[in-house]
């Protein structure tokens, strides 16, 4: 039987830190610990005394853990993992962060499914003041444009959701996603006009229609030269 290999996360990348970082460890490990507390306060207090540390932006496995957090079932829990992970990615800290963290959070991209997508389109549809990081942390994730393109036309999703992920399409700028969204768009459109020939005609799924003004903008987007 061949052996498993498991990628092994240190703490701290020792070339990023200062004298007497190492005797911070204990502290690390106990609110690393604390963010997978049932108590959702444990879990903010948690937060806060990593983000003090400047752990997130220096450990490996302190971000990647973090990532584990973004199904959190508390949103504004789940709001401040987006904010402290995708500040890393996208430097909002003004500081780079080890090669080791970037890498890290990009292979775990490798296991975001659609579970975590709709997760953070949910903190997206709660808070638009987090929108810089979720679109950092999506473009870090190579195949969510594919997860948000399902998501947009999946009519058993939210219309808000639904339109959260055609936002972020445009945003991020998945231009693979374009002939899906002109095909929604002809959709769209067929139907408002087949309702506006014959009023007697059922409705579409509440609001689906104020999905075209979303799909337009992101075509303009992802169209432009």
């Amino acid at each position: 039987m061949s052996e498993m290999y498991f990628p092994q996360l240190g703490l701290f990348e020792f070339d990023k830190i200062t004298t007497g970082t190492a005797e911070l460890f204990p502290a690390v490990w106990s609110a690393l610990e604390g963010i997978a507390s049932p108590d959702t306060s444990v879990r903010h207090s948690s937060l806060d005394e990593l983000i003090a540390l400047d752990a997130p932006r220096l450990s490996p496995l302190v971000a990647y853990m973090l990532a584990t957090r973004l199904v959190d079932p508390s949103l504004k829990f789940r709001m401040r993992v987006i904010e402290t992970l995708g500040d890393i990615v996208s430097n909002g800290t003004g500081e780079n962060p080890p090669l080791e963290v970037r890498r890290h959070l990009k292979a775990h991209c490798t296991v975001i499914g659609r579970g975590t997508v709709l997760a953070m389109l949910e903190v997206a549809d709660l808070d638009p003041s987090v929108e810089t990081q979720i679109a950092a942390i999506f473009n870090l994730c190579s195949h969510s444009g594919a997860i948000l393109t399902e998501l947009m036309a999946d009519r058993r999703v939210p219309v808000p959701l639904r339109r959260q992920a055609i936002h972020f399409i445009g945003r991020v700028g998945f231009i693979e996603s374009i002939p899906h969204l002109d095909r929604l768009a002809d959709r769209l459109t067929s139907r408002s006009n087949g309702q506006k020939r014959m009023s007697f005609a059922p409705p579409s799924e509440p609001d689906e229609n104020t999905l075209l003004t979303a799909v337009q903008a992101a075509l303009t987007i992802l169209q432009e030269p």
